[in-house]
Order: structure tokens, then C-alpha cells, then sequence
């Protein structure tokens, strides 16, 4: 059987590709278009950079959700599970994280101005290098938990 020259194969794979292509970048103007959208935000799991304020989003399940360097104000993510989330460089004010599981987040270089963590759960998050104001990590869960001064809080490892 004769073997297929190359310029039999690569018409169909060049097709493949230009089409495979316009899909990626028609998805990639979407998710920009759609990002700063309150309610596809617990869907794309990345929105660094974004700017949100007032949003209640209690209860909702955003486990590696990645914040870095956005602007969050007046919000509530009270119950919400935000494990192993990234909220680095970023600066919240006003936002409650009331009861909510945030095993191994990070808030490195962050700036927390009236932030409450009142009962969540913080086993094994990061907040080296973080500026506070108004805002008292003794309110939650603290164990393997980096403080800003860069020591290690375990008070309440059991």
C-alpha cells in the first residue's frame, strides 16, 4: 500500500489546527468578557486582578479560587469553602469570612482592612508578609497557620 505524502496529511491537520485555534480564542474573549461577572466567578476559578464589591456569596463552594492581586469590597463569604484559594497582593476591605473553610489559603502580601474571620477555619494558611488593619486572625481556627510577622500560629491544633 502506498504511503501517504506529506502534503496529503498536512492539509486536514492544518484545518485541525486553525479550527481547534479559533475555538481556544473565541473561549479565551469569552472567559475575559465574563470575568468580572459576579456570577460566572465561583465557575472560572481565575479572576486575578478583578475589582468586586457588595457580593454576597455565602455558602458557595470556590476551593482554589485564585484572587491574587484583585480588589474585593464589602463582601461576604461567610460558610463559603475557599480551600487551598489564592488571594496574594490583593486588597480586601470590608469582607467577612465568617465560618467559612479556607484550609491553606493564601493571603500573602495582602492588605486586610476590616476583614473578619470570626470561627473560620484556617489550618495551614498563609498570611506572610500581609498588612492588617482593623482585622484579627485570633478570631478563627489558627493551626500551621502563617502569621505576617512570619511566625506560626498552632493555638488551636488539637
Amino acid at each position: 500500500m502506498p504511503r501517504p505524502t506529506s502534503r496529503f496529511m498536512s492539509r486536514p491537520l492544518i484545518s485541525a489546527s486553525l479550527m481547534l485555534g479559533g475555538l481556544l480564542a473565541s473561549a479565551e474573549v469569552a472567559a475575559a468578557q465574563d470575568a468580572s461577572d459576579p456570577e460566572n466567578l465561583q465557575m472560572m476559578g481565575r479572576c486575578q486582578g478583578c475589582s468586586f464589591q457588595q457580593l454576597d456569596l455565602h455558602g458557595r463552594r470556590m476551593t482554589g479560587i485564585d484572587l491574587s492581586n484583585s480588589q474585593l469590597r464589602d463582601m461576604e463569604f461567610n460558610q463559603a469553602a475557599l480551600n487551598i484559594g489564592i488571594f496574594d497582593q490583593a486588597v480586601l476591605e470590608n469582607v467577612s469570612f465568617t465560618s467559612a473553610n479556607m484550609k491553606g489559603v493564601s493571603f500573602r502580601g495582602a492588605r486586610l482592612v476590616n476583614v473578619r474571620f470570626d470561627d473560620a477555619n484556617l489550618q495551614g494558611a498563609d498570611f506572610e508578609g500581609a498588612v492588617m488593619e482593623n482585622t484579627d486572625l485570633q478570631a478563627g481556627l489558627l493551626c500551621n497557620t502563617q502569621m505576617p510577622d512570619d511566625t506560626m500560629d498552632n493555638s488551636d491544633c488539637k
